[in-house]
């Protein structure tokens, strides 16, 4: 699909359709996985080159930025796209003082944040697209975040019960903590890429970043360093909570083996009992007493007592 949006006019972006000529003031070129004649007319349109998929996965910096004769290459190779369920796919930006090309291959809830910043007030230029668009990148990755802090305090106020948990909570409280951390992962991973491209064109200050986009890029760029640190906060918080809850594992199956111990040792004077006087020994006086049998089973139900109530005598049976 390919998305035309214009410059300085309340015009609604336009679906194109193959045929149909694009307009000279045709600003923002939107392509969602593209076919090879939606990118031949935005590539004509536009007078820029549209990079292709594979182009865009490139790992080293050298590949994920270029700077042209009239406009700048970014690429992001690690997108999240609009559901986190869904793989993460490339996203490439060329700007021109010209016209802005993007090309995506998924739905992102930040590119209709920043069509509908459009609506309300039309683009400046290609600078001004480039800045909205990343502003709403960066503050779509701060809902984000902000969503996982809450869901994190939850959490946390669930494991910290003061309600004793069981091992099958406790294990669905981690699985809770590794989805945290997957999305998580998602949005530091994409955030980082949106770092080091809002870092390159500060560098290279084209002539389309004039003074205001280039202020608004420096406002972006201290949100991404306290989003960062905010990032470690919630990383170390996850990491936490995953310690935990795994010391409340540990600590469960630890009270069943002392509780498995007591239980064997307080076994073992009964046993030793019960095999003395099962000895088939012709002279034995215990057969001979009238009340043989009964003592022989009070002292063995004693001889279970004595070693429990020593046990907790000494605290080793306390639950905390």
């Amino acid at each position: 699909m390919l998305i035309v949006h214009y410059s300085r006019q309340l015009q609604a972006a336009q679906a194109w359709q193959p045929g149909t000529v694009i307009g000279d003031n045709a600003l923002w070129f939107d392509l969602i996985d593209p076919t090879d004649d939606e990118r031949k007319a935005a590539s004509k349109a536009s007078g820029m080159v549209v990079p292709e998929r594979d182009d865009l996965n490139g790992l080293t910096l050298s590949s994920r930025h270029r700077a042209g004769s009239d406009s700048l290459e970014l690429s992001v190779p690690y997108f999240a796209a609009e559901h986190d369920d869904k793989p993460a796919t490339p996203m490439g930006i060329v700007v021109g003082s010209q016209a802005i090309v993007t090309v995506r291959f998924a739905q992102s809830r930040a590119f209709d944040l920043c069509q509908e910043c459009a609506r309300e007030k039309p683009f400046d230029g290609s600078g001004d697209v480039f800045t909205t668009l990343v502003e709403s990148i960066v503050d779509l990755a701060a809902e984000r975040m902000q969503e996982v802090a809450g869901d994190l305090r939850k959490l946390s106020a669930r494991v910290f019960s003061t309600n004793r948990l069981g091992t099958p909570v406790l294990r669905r409280c981690m699985l809770e903590v590794g989805r945290l951390e997957s999305i998580q992962t998602r949005t530091r991973t994409s955030l980082l890429s949106i770092q080091r491209i809002v870092s390159f064109v500060r560098a290279k200050e084209p002539a389309w970043a004039d003074g205001d986009e280039q202020g608004r890029l420096r406002v972006v760029d201290h949100d991404l360093r306290t989003l960062d640190e905010f990032d470690d906060q919630l990383t170390n918080k996850l990491q936490f909570l995953l310690d935990a809850s795994l010391g409340f594992i540990n600590t469960d199956q630890n009270h069943v083996m002392k509780v498995l111990t007591v239980v064997s040792v307080a076994t073992v004077p009964p046993i030793l009992l019960a095999g003395v006087w099962g000895m088939n020994f012709k002279r034995m006086p215990e057969l001979d007493w009238t009340y043989g049998y009964p003592l022989a089973l009070a002292t063995i139900v004693i001889s279970i007592i004595l070693p429990v109530l020593w046990f907790r005598w000494r605290g080793w049976l306390a639950d905390d």
